[in-house]
């Protein structure tokens, strides 16, 4: 599975909350709630693109945990 690069609308969506799942892996869920908070906070596009490397770069370390890979499963379709 081809994870889309951090510069990939897939990421700010989530980030934005324009888009929702319902996670199985704990770390992501964790780190998508911290990120989500400081999007509030700084909705800046500098910040929103360090928050989408941040969340990419989770689910590319972790892409081997079947719970990773069935998140990542329902962010791609």
């Amino acid at each position: 599975m081809t994870i889309p690069p951090a510069t990939d609308e897939i990421w700010k969506d989530l980030l934005l909350m324009k888009k929702s799942y319902d996670f199985d892996f704990l770390a992501l869920k964790m780190l998508l709630g911290r990120l989500t908070m400081d999007i509030e906070h700084d909705p800046s596009p500098e910040n929103l693109a360090k928050c989408a490397e941040q969340l990419h770069g989770l689910l590319a370390q972790n892409a081997n945990l079947p719970t990773a890979k069935r998140d990542l499963e329902k962010i791609l379709g």
